[in-house]
């Protein structure tokens, strides 16, 4: 089942839901004419170089990039531990759902990303993580 949550610092604007997708809701905007009612819509997203799913919202008319991974996290996982990273749990950077996201620090992500095999981590890069 589907469930979408506001996007924080974007309520009433953005949601985000828990199958990785974004949406705009309906709103009305002020024009020339008075005013527009707009009809919300899901996101187009695209992939950045790295490979990671990122979609553009805005807001007083400004608009930023965001990665579709940590507007999830931050709308549906609570990070108790003020962890800074996110990690693709099954290595799929294109897999965006709930259940395969999880905040984690730097030294959880990498080690993962070398037990898993998604990178080829020097042993000096492993040996720097360990004496962490």
């Amino acid at each position: 089942m589907e469930i979408w949550k506001d996007i924080p610092e974007y309520e009433g604007r953005y949601q985000v839901s828990n199958l990785g997708k974004v949406k705009s809701l309906d709103r009305i905007v002020k024009c020339n004419k008075g005013t527009n009612k707009i009809k919300g819509k899901i996101l187009n997203q695209y992939v950045h170089h790295r490979g990671y799913f990122k979609v553009r919202l805005t807001k007083d008319n400004k608009g930023k990039n965001f990665s579709v991974h940590r507007l999830i996290a931050f709308a549906f996982i609570p990070n108790i531990e003020n962890k800074p990273h996110i990690n693709h749990i099954n290595g799929v950077k294109s897999d965006n759902s709930l259940l395969n996201l999880e905040w984690c620090t730097h030294q959880e992500n990498m080690r993962h990303a070398w037990d898993s095999g998604l990178s080829t981590v020097t042993e000096k890069m492993m040996k720097n993580l360990k004496k962490k």
